[in-house]
This record gives C-alpha cells, structure tokens and sequence, in this order.
C-alpha cells in the first residue's frame, strides 16, 4: 500500500472499526491515521490560492463619472468648505479620530467617496498644526487635521459643500491655497492715488496713498500665495491717471479689477463717520456715494457729465450686475474676517458713476478699507495685522465671487 494514501486510509479506518467491535487494541492504527490526516491538512495549507481572474468589464466606475471635488475655500477664518461637482450623501462620508497621547498627537479624518481634481494639497490654519488633503483610494478623498492637542470641530453637509467648522479658540488664518481655477485668474490690483496726489489726509497726517499700497501689498502676496495672477497697477509711489488703470487691467487681460481706497470726511465730523464701504460702478448714486465721488474722482481733467454718462450708457447690464455680485462678496468677508478680532461698522456696498472704475471690460469695484479721517479707524488702518486682516477677508471675498460664478 506504500504510495496509495487513499487505500492505506481506507484499510487502517477499517481496522479500528472492525478492532473496536472485536475488543483489540487499536490505538496504533489510530494513531497512524491522525497522523496521516493532520500530514494532509498541512499539504493544503502549503498550495497556494489561484490568482482572481479580474473581469475588466465589471471593474468599478471610472474617477471620470465620480463625483469630484470641485473646489476648496474659506468661507470665513472658521469654516473651510469643499464644493462637490454633486451633491454629497451623509453616507459618503466617514469621519473618525487617532488620538496619540504619549506622542501627543491628534487626528482628525474625513473620509469622502469622492476624488481630488488635483493633486495632494497642504493648507494651513493655525488652530491646527497641519492639514493635508489627498486621494486615500481610488475612491476615497481624505482629509487629515493634525494638532498636539484635541481637536474639536463641527462639520455640516449642505447639497455639494461639506464645511467643516474650525475651533473658536485660535482665529488667526495664515494663508488658503485655493488649486481649482484660480490659476487662470488674472486680479488686477490699483492702489488709489499715489505721487503727488496723496487723496485723503486723516488724522495725525495719516494718507490715504500710503496706507493703500500697504494694504494691497498684502493683499498682492495673499492673492499670489492662492495661485492667482496678480498685477498692481503701482507698486511705489507714483502718479497714474485715472483713465489709465483700467486700461492697464484691460491689457492684462484681468479677469477683476480692484481698487483700494480710504475715506475721509472733514474734521469736524470725523468721529461720526466710520466703516467700510464698496462701490460698484452704476449711473446711480445714494447720498451717501456723493462725498466719495466728490474725493475719488479727483481727477477730471478732460471729462465731464456727457463723456461720463456715454461711458456708462456703453456699459452692459451683465458687467454691472457681475460687478454688484464681486462688491457684496468682497464686503461680506471682509467684515467676516475684521469682526473676528475687530469691530468694524458695515458702511453697506453702494453704486456710484467712478471715473477709475469706467473703461473697465470686466468686473470692477472700489473698496474704501475706512475712514482715515476717524481716530480709532485710522490707527486701526495703519496697524500691519489690520492690514494684513482685512486683506485675508478681501481675498476671501475674491475666492467666493469665484467660486460662485465660475
């Protein structure tokens, strides 16, 4: 029976049947035949598995037809919000924490069944200490928030955004790189004035030229950092006629046009004027638009009420209806990103006929960052961190209007 496994089983299991009715002593054979059995098992643990014969046809959908993500920004310094290209089910989302308290270290993860248009990207704000966004799998978007200590956030799904509320404790941004699109974006920045005209001089001599190309440095490197393509129509301090910067943004082809101003009003008011204002070009004006058309639109040589309502007769409804849309998302998040730290007065968005804003070709606003010419506004407006803080609300405010109409 040597060689024939199944004979020689066969034979000693009939032996211990037969042994066990008989009365003999069969623990040998039973030995033998556990032996054998177990010899078998181990055999087959030993053959490997034949390989799985992928069936292309029935492999998954294409990331082409998933959902994707279509863009990131900050709605406000607290709320970071994903637009999908559909719609996001509570399903899709799985979101969990890694907690390592001897190595102090806290994760936070969101998983989404979704993909990333781009590739990884690292964002940052300062109530955690990293955050990074990738594709997990071929279907799963992750996005991981890092800290060395406990993180605790709040997150909404609202048709195709998922935001996800930061911690109150630390409201400080230091940058949102923004991948979808903004690229292709062309902001043209026109800090007003400049050379021999100063616009306004406020309290303790502060002028307006001065702090407006401040602020708009700052919002120069913002805009640059979120991969933007930023042009400034004067980077020191020199003269530029007003007809000439829009017709510099024209050339550049920009796909908006933002001009930086102060305002101010006479001494004898200067406590009760304060805030901040954005103004779209329009025919009509409020009584409110009348003291700032009168500073801003200083420079009138060659142009009077029939040259001015020409230009505006030329101008489409879909350009000021665009630039309208630009001046409420600008305002809005300016006043979301100063009131996190500040208390600054919404002086509303308003339309008025500027002569910086006429010639324009694409959406175009003023934005007056305060009133110089009032005390506690004019120290706020010289401090760096103001600058730098309400030029974060700006840029938010362009990434909106962006996000929205694009």
């Amino acid at each position: 029976m040597k060689g024939d496994d199944k004979l020689c089983k066969s034979c000693l299991t009939g032996l211990v049947k037969t042994g066990k009715k008989l009365h003999i002593d069969v623990i040998k054979y039973e030995k033998e035949l556990k032996k054998r059995d177990a010899q078998k098992k181990k055999k087959l643990k030993k053959v490997k598995q034949p390989k799985k014969i992928i069936d292309k046809k029935k492999t998954p959908k294409s990331i082409a037809s998933q959902n994707r993500l279509k863009s990131i920004h900050w709605k406000d310094s607290q709320r970071l919000v994903l637009k999908f290209t559909r719609a996001l089910k509570r399903t899709e989302l799985n979101t969990f924490n890694l907690n390592y308290t001897k190595k102090k270290q806290y994760k936070k993860v969101y998983d989404i069944h979704a993909v990333l248009s781009k590739s990884a990207m690292q964002l940052s704000h300062s109530s955690v200490k990293k955050i990074r966004l990738a594709q997990f799998d071929q279907n799963t978007l992750r996005i991981v928030f890092e800290n060395d200590k406990t993180i605790k956030q709040e997150y909404l799904i609202k048709g195709k955004e998922l935001i996800i509320k930061m911690s109150r404790k630390n409201q400080k941004l230091e940058y949102i790189p923004i991948k979808e699109n903004s690229s292709k974006k062309i902001i043209v920045i026109d800090p007003g004035h400049g050379g021999k005209d100063s616009g306004a001089v406020g309290y303790k001599k502060y002028r307006e030229k001065v702090v407006v190309l401040q602020t708009s440095k700052k919002l120069r490197d913002i805009l640059v950092k979120r991969g933007y393509t930023v042009y400034m129509t004067r980077n020191g301090d020199q003269f530029i006629k007003l007809r000439q910067r829009t017709k510099f943004a024209n050339k550049k082809k920009a796909d908006l046009f933002l001009s930086i101003h102060a305002n101010a009003v006479p001494k004898r008011n200067r406590h009760k004027a304060h805030g901040i204002e954005t103004y779209f070009l329009s025919s009509k004006r409020s009584q409110r638009a009348e003291n700032t058309l009168r500073a801003e639109n200083v420079d009138i040589s060659k142009m009077d009420k029939r040259s001015m309502n020409a230009a505006l007769h030329l101008m489409s409804r879909e350009k000021i209806f665009a630039s309208n849309k630009l001046a409420i998302d600008l305002q809005q998040n300016m006043l979301s990103s100063l009131n996190q730290r500040y208390k600054v007065k919404d002086g509303g968005v308003r339309s008025g006929p500027f002569w910086v804003l006429v010639g324009a070709e694409m959406p175009a606003v003023l934005v007056e960052i305060g009133f110089i010419s009032h005390p506690s506004e004019a120290k706020k407006m010289i401090n760096h961190r103001y600058q730098k803080t309400q030029a974060i609300g700006i840029a938010n405010g362009v990434d909106r209007y962006f996000d929205k109409n694009h």
